[in-house]
């Protein structure tokens, strides 16, 4: 059975497991990106969505068992991604304002790739609700990656996206699949 990790995960002991675990070659050593992986310091996701991410990736990342790194191994190198972090953000001090945020996510046509709720669509992936933070969706819509185009700060405010995404946080998480009787026959 996996041990549960702690809510505080220890930087010293992150920093080395982020390394042992190739997380550097990949990410750089400050988790800044490369060509190869995007920035990952702050983290953009929570650390159970993380740690979900880490043991089944998407794309080119392999998945790392907890053979490799348990749980508390993972809180450990959260804990070293979210040090290395600027203290304070734009995206920490802006509240979004959800009914704003449905109004926008239409104006801007954003359901024409990722569907009415975020839920995603043939030409774009789910989006809602996030499951990464603001920071990391701020970054992502600046600097995005596949086929999704750029909006800078003048197409799109960072209020508009932090309204956004009070919009995309509103929605229920889905079920997983285990828990669909008709998916599990």
């Amino acid at each position: 059975m996996a041990r549960a990790q702690s809510s505080q995960g220890n930087v010293a002991d992150g920093k080395a497991v982020f390394a042992a675990a190739g997380c550097v070659a990949c990410h750089g050593a400050q988790a800044q990106g490369t060509s190869m992986a995007p920035a990952i310091a702050p983290p953009p996701l929570e650390l159970p969505a993380m740690i979900r991410y880490v043991r089944q990736p998407a794309g080119k990342m392999p998945p790392i068992p907890e053979s490799s790194a348990s749980d508390q191994q993972l809180a450990d190198v959260f804990a070293y991604l979210q040090s290395l972090a600027p203290k304070s953000s734009s995206a920490d001090e802006l509240k979004g304002n959800a009914a704003n945020g449905k109004k926008l996510f239409v104006a801007y046509g954003c359901y024409e790739c990722h569907g009415r709720e975020g839920a995603g669509a043939i030409t774009g992936p789910r989006i809602g609700p996030p499951a990464i933070t603001l920071a990391a969706v701020l970054r992502y819509v600046r600097a995005p990656t596949g086929q999704m185009p750029p909006y800078t700060a003048k197409v799109v405010s960072d209020q508009d996206l932090a309204d956004i995404y009070a919009f995309l946080k509103s929605f229920p998480t889905p079920r997983p699949a285990k828990d669909i009787p008709l998916l599990n026959e």
